[in-house]
């Protein structure tokens, strides 16, 4: 992290040194971002279970004996809250969060926020978010 902190302040100065950066105006966006974890890979954060364990339990106990793989999706489907982030982590990836996508689909995700000067385009600030919802902050001015 400190490497990439370095380099970025690094470009900003010789952006700002070559006046590509005004500073005057500037734009924030944010998006959500696929993690490289898989949903199905998640474990309990209190004992470490994972969901098809789980997922098969609560099947259980609601009077489905054996279930197939397609019952438990099925299950799955209707049952109301599914993940919590609270509740449920990914062992690779622990900054992944369980969010919704703007296609409706539910994925492990960072949020990735950029800031840019509207003048120039230059990019000024870029944050990846351990959570799914994005904060203020202030971005690195160059010197």
């Amino acid at each position: 992290m400190e490497t990439h902190q370095a380099v970025f302040t690094w470009v900003l100065e010789q952006l700002a040194a070559s006046g590509l950066v005004a500073g005057k105006t500037l734009g924030v966006d944010a998006t959500t971002l696929e993690a490289n974890a898989a949903m199905r890979s998640i474990v309990r954060r209190d004992t470490g279970g994972d969901y098809t364990a789980f997922l098969t339990r609560l099947a259980k106990a609601s009077g489905i004996e054996t279930p197939t793989a397609e019952e438990l999706a099925r299950f799955d489907r209707k049952r109301k809250k599914k993940t919590s982030n609270k509740d449920w982590t990914h062992p690779h990836d622990p900054d992944a969060k369980v969010a919704k996508m703007k296609d409706g689909s539910t994925h492990l995700a960072h949020k990735v926020e950029h800031a840019v000067d509207l003048e120039t385009g230059a990019v000024v600030g870029v944050t990846i978010q351990g959570r799914t919802r994005g904060i203020r902050r202030r971005w690195p001015r160059p010197s």
